[in-house]
């Protein structure tokens, strides 16, 4: 049973990545790429709508054949908020299935004021989900610093005394991973960008 129903959720993992490499496409080229029959493909999209994770839009009509539809991340679908502490300060985004952030509140980095910014980034957080609701599930912190156990141990770029991040995010019912910017920018790099599909990558 358990073999099963992975066979069944990994063609649907399968399409979401799909959408988050190339959101727009259509039903049809996803199931292309990704080996799959027309009924299969309409099953799992069937069931992705079902879990407001993708919507379906009539793709436009090229030549001749039966019309397909074009995969979009659902307009209630799951979001994730994503925090970039750096030198010149700091900003917070949303982002969807499609993985594409758009910042939505941003501030100045405020030199050996730790608490402070910490405090405005935890607002902001605050907001989002008085906005959002459970569609936000998680929150990811790049900072520009040597984090362990999601603190700023060596944060010397920003001018701060070694920091405690999880205050950004109080409520602990929410996921929360905080890691180093330039390890965070090379596994997006590794997992969605350049490096996707290799073997091996260097950043």
């Amino acid at each position: 049973m358990t073999r099963a129903r992975d066979a069944r959720w990994s063609g649907a993992l399968g399409v979401l990545d799909e959408v988050r490499r190339a959101p727009g496409g259509t039903r049809a080229e996803a199931a292309r790429r990704l080996g799959l029959g027309s009924g299969s493909a309409t099953e799992i999209t069937a069931r992705l709508r079902a879990l407001d994770l993708l919507e379906e839009v009539p793709a436009p009509a090229v030549g001749r054949g039966r019309p397909t539809t074009r995969l979009l991340p659902h307009p209630r679908g799951p979001l994730v908020a994503v925090v970039e502490v750096r030198y010149e300060g700091w900003r917070c985004a949303v982002s969807g299935i499609d993985g594409r952030p758009s910042t939505v509140v941003a501030g100045p980095r405020r030199h050996g004021s730790e608490p402070q910014v910490v405090g405005e980034i935890a607002d902001a957080l605050r907001d989002l989900k008085r906005r959002h609701g459970r569609r936000l599930r998680a929150v990811s912190v790049s900072a520009a610093g040597v984090v362990r156990d999601r603190r700023l141990v060596r944060p010397t770029t920003l001018g701060w005394e070694p920091t405690d991040l999880t205050a950004i995010l109080p409520e602990e019912s929410t996921p929360l991973v905080i890691g180093n910017d330039a390890t965070l920018a090379g596994l997006a790099e590794a997992r969605g960008c350049a490096g996707t599909g290799a073997g091996t990558v260097l950043y």
